[in-house]
């Protein structure tokens, strides 16, 4: 439990300052990165270099993955610890959102697995943590995914993300638009994947995605009892270096595969 205690003191210590930077959000220190909506704050490093540090110090010894600088790279090999983070994943909600849906995600793996993880939804102070085989919490409360058990009566998330990748969406997921009840595209992995563990969403789906985009809110469906996987129904692991990631209430996963090309 040293990992899960450690996570939920790490994102309970910086729910302040998540919440502070985003009120004077327009005084930040804002750059690009692969292009002009792909956006860095000053927040993303500061959250990842403590991160960092607070690993460094208190689990000497074990990788880190986070989404920025020279921390974005997989390991060669997923055998052993390793802590994934996303310090800020909707930044560009963060920096132009009225509604603030951003969250701060870390997990803790092994051998390519999450093992303990937690996600903080600095906009509501909500804090979720899951532990493999020990269910997934809410403040405290336990969570499960929806019943709902056919895509016409589904809410699912989707994320356009780069403009590289909106063709292939479009293309791809064309049957999943037109046939699902409700669509949305709240443009962060890690809060619509989380709606789907409090039962509120039924499915998200995306073309590619990172690791850090989704290992702490993957564990957090699961333990749920909802279901992951790539496009082609294939295990949802995080350091395969694949693309493509559809996570779901459990329910509704099956139709949904059967409809992607």
């Amino acid at each position: 439990m040293a990992e899960l205690a450690f996570i939920q003191a790490f994102l309970e210590d910086n729910l302040a300052y998540a919440r502070d930077k985003f009120r004077s959000r327009t005084e930040l220190t804002v750059t690009s990165k692969r292009d002009a909506n792909d956006l860095l704050t000053e927040v993303d490093l500061t959250l990842q270099k403590r991160a960092i540090e607070a690993i460094e110090k208190r689990f000497p010894g074990d990788r880190i993955v986070s989404e920025e600088g020279d921390y974005a790279v997989l390991p060669k090999s997923p055998y052993g610890r390793c802590w994934v983070m996303d310090p800020i994943d909707g930044t560009n909600n963060f920096v132009r959102g009225l509604f603030p849906i951003f969250a701060v995600s870390l997990a803790f793996s092994v051998e390519g697995r999450a093992a303990s993880v937690g996600v903080l939804l600095p906009g509501t102070g909500d804090l979720f943590l899951a532990k493999r085989g020990k269910g997934a919490f809410l403040n405290g409360k336990r969570l499960h995914v929806s019943t709902v058990n056919g895509l016409g009566e589904a809410r699912v998330d989707f994320d356009f993300s780069l403009i590289a990748e909106r063709e292939e969406m479009l293309t791809r997921a064309r049957e999943v638009f037109l046939r699902a009840g409700q669509v949305r595209c709240y443009g962060s992995a890690v809060a619509s994947i989380c709606q789907i563990a409090t039962g509120d969403t039924d499915g998200y789906l995306h073309m590619s995605l990172s690791p850090w985009d989704y290992a702490a809110s993957q564990l957090i469906v699961e333990e749920a009892g909802g279901a992951a996987s790539r496009l082609d129904g294939s295990t949802l692991q995080l350091f395969d270096g694949r693309k493509g990631v559809l996570i779901t209430n459990g329910a509704v996963h099956q139709e949904v595969l059967g409809l992607l090309r």
